[in-house]
């Protein structure tokens, strides 16, 4: 009795499979206890290269799935052509072979679909951390700046370049969850080489924060004629960051996107970039900034 109800819907097996492993991945998810850092309630705002990744990600997911779907069926199909007929097929070693095909195609598409979760959902946080981080940075920014989003440089992007007459800033954000209700308040301590979270530590967004100022240091040249020096932040939203030492001119600030205003006050470099610097600062890096549709205008 069961069998033949088997063969008859062996099409929608693989399907089955594959949705009973996405639903306990996602069910594993949820019980993460850990808490999203952001206390900013977002508005519309950049991200692009981030929601680029996603609906890439997307898109590959529902190949995979058509091609388990199309998979399904014509194994289905195949097993159904082999009982037309006024001498139906028995149950054979082709059978077999096709069902534990199909079977094994499903477990592996489903495990590709399972494994790029979490990088799914680290994208999801990282685009809601930058958005954070640029609303909380427009805020503090007022009359001759200037708040690029998004600047791309090649094989990566600098998520926020800030135009100040202090100053350039090239703003590299990262998302870290806080830690379970009741455990603390969260806070990082950084002493200008490594980020210390309390149950783990960090160097790698330094490092990333630091090669990115560098890059838009030599770009800035090349494009302009002049030598400016661009400033590393990294910005750890909806984190309380504890300097323990003194930090020198060319060390990577880190912050708490909420506590933008320094980058208005004047630096120790004492920097002061007048109104057409900054303008012809603004210019070069916003061509970096374009929307992949004004780049098509543009040639």
């Amino acid at each position: 009795m069961i069998w033949p109800l088997i063969t008859e819907f062996i099409g929608l097996i693989p399907m089955f499979i594959v949705v009973g492993m996405v639903l306990w991945r996602k069910r594993q998810l949820d019980k993460d206890s850990r808490r999203d850092p952001l206390t900013t309630e977002l508005l519309r705002l950049p991200g692009e290269s981030l929601q680029c990744r996603l609906e890439a990600m997307m898109d590959k997911h529902i190949e995979k799935l058509v091609l388990l779907v199309s998979l399904g069926l014509m194994t289905g199909l195949l097993i159904a052509v082999r009982r037309i007929g006024e001498h139906p097929m028995p149950w054979g070693v082709v059978d077999t072979v096709l069902f534990l095909g199909a079977m094994v195609a499903a477990v592996v598409i489903g495990l590709k679909l399972t494994q790029a979760m979490p990088e799914r959902r680290r994208y999801h946080q990282a685009l809601r951390a930058e958005q954070a981080t640029a609303q909380e940075v427009a805020a503090a920014l007022i009359g001759d700046n200037r708040l690029i989003h998004d600047v791309q440089a090649g094989e990566f992007n600098i998520d926020h370049v800030v135009i100040t007459p202090t100053g350039i800033f090239a703003i590299e954000t990262k998302s870290r969850l806080k830690p379970p209700v009741g455990n603390g308040t969260p806070k990082v301590k950084y002493d200008g080489r490594i980020l210390d979270f309390g149950s783990w530590q960090e160097t790698k967004p330094i490092d990333q924060a630091t090669r990115q100022a560098h890059w838009l240091e030599e770009y800035l040249k090349r494009s302009t004629g002049d030598t400016h020096s661009v400033t590393p932040v990294l910005a750890l939203p909806g984190w309380f960051v504890e300097s323990t030492v003194r930090l020198t001119d060319r060390m990577v600030r880190v912050i708490n996107p909420k506590n933008s205003q320094w980058l208005l006050l004047p630096q120790r470099q004492s920097v002061q970039l007048d109104s057409a610097t900054i303008q012809r600062v603004a210019f070069q890096i916003e061509k970096l900034a374009q929307a992949p549709e004004e780049q098509g205008n543009s040639r």
